[in-house]
């Protein structure tokens, strides 16, 4: 596989640099604004792989080599399958030109500024192409027009689950996203402050001690705590529970070669028609590790999209892109470690001032 960098001081001039020198099979894994120490050659980078086609497995004399190069074969399949999710994400049409298909020059400018939220480059170029149609034929100019179409495609629903039934909450998600925090905060802000009953459930017997600080955290609160030890336990609990009662469900950071594990609690929560998972992800990720983890985690069939670590990254355009793809709500925001402050229920103004932080009229979009 080979991987290269292509600067330029537009991301379609880039690349266009990329598809003079790869051909049109190379595959566009990330664009960005181009780091300081690269900065003298061009204001964006566009990094762009080429994976060559897998040959067949030929049969070897030897059993331990046909093993090889069977798993060689495999892991190369494993290798494309995953660039090419990668290349979903990418703006299709700009492979087709170096300039941006529109006769007035202050369309680039917002290009630009849209890639620099690193928001998902296809979606910004639906994004601008509405915008063009609307700023003809509406007040506001063409800024209002790209504001109004990135308000519309923001979705949102800030609540932990369905008003009717047993309320269960279930967090899943990879490693350090920070659900055992955020569940913590989803208790006290949903729970606590809303007068309901609360239960916290952890199914965390990953790390160790991984119960014992949910365990503590119930007690200061006065919640009831379960940390039933296989599903058909778990199932037990939910059961158990009154339909006026929160139950908030922790579950392990389960990794890319843990899935397997994984696939027996996600298929007992998604059957289960009270249970609405939340899938946490850190807005911190890169647009191609992002999408990856989330693909991984579609085993879950979770509702809602839940971004943790805004206080880390200045560009919130990947989140709302992979919200914007799968067409599923942001739900809540966490900005921190503090408990309960740090999170908040997402709202379309507050995405909206994370896309958009010196727009002066988020509040009248948003509406």
């Amino acid at each position: 596989m080979r991987i290269k960098s292509f600067y330029a001081n537009t991301v379609e001039a880039a690349v266009a640099l990329a598809r003079r020198e790869m051909g049109a099979e190379a595959m566009l894994v990330e664009s960005r604004k181009a780091p300081l120490e690269a900065r003298h050659l061009g204001e964006y980078e566009v990094v762009c792989a080429l994976v060559p086609e897998a040959e067949p497995v030929r049969t070897q004399p030897r059993e331990d080599a046909g093993a090889y190069d069977a798993r060689l074969s495999h892991e190369l399949a494993e290798m494309r399958r995953q660039l090419d999710a990668m290349g979903k994400t990418i703006t299709r049409s700009a492979w087709s030109g170096a300039g941006w298909p529109s006769a007035r020059p202050e369309m680039s400018e917002w290009h630009a500024r849209l890639m620099a939220t690193d928001m998902d480059g296809e979606l910004a170029h639906q994004i601008l192409e509405a915008a063009e149609r609307r700023s003809a034929s509406e007040l506001g100019g063409l800024e209002g027009a790209v504001q109004a179409e990135i308000a519309q495609r923001i979705l949102v629903d800030g609540t932990v689950a369905e008003a009717k039934g047993a309320r269960v909450v279930a967090l899943a998600g990879p490693p350090g996203a920070g659900k055992t925090t955020m569940l913590a905060k989803l208790a006290v802000t949903c729970g606590v402050a809303a007068r309901l009953p609360l239960t916290l459930v952890s199914m965390d017997d990953f790390r160790v001690g991984g119960a014992d600080q949910l365990r503590s955290f119930a007690a200061i609160l006065g919640a009831g705590f379960q940390a039933p030890d296989n599903l058909g336990a778990l199932a037990q609990v939910l059961d158990e529970q009154p339909g006026n009662r929160l139950v908030l469900v922790d579950t392990p950071g389960y990794g890319p070669h843990d899935m397997d594990r994984a696939a027996d609690l996600a298929r007992f929560l998604s059957t289960r028609p009270e249970v609405s998972t939340h899938l946490v992800l850190t807005a911190t990720r890169k647009s191609a590790d992002l999408n990856l983890v989330a693909e991984r985690f579609q085993i879950f069939h979770p509702s809602s999209l839940l971004f943790t670590r805004l206080d880390e990254t200045a560009c919130f355009g990947t989140a709302f892109s992979l919200s914007v793809r799968q067409a599923k709500p942001i739900s809540f925001l966490g900005t921190g470690q503090e408990i309960p402050d740090d999170a908040a229920p997402a709202t379309r103004e507050r995405i909206l001032s994370l896309l958009w932080p010196q727009t002066s009229s988020i509040r009248r979009l948003a509406a």
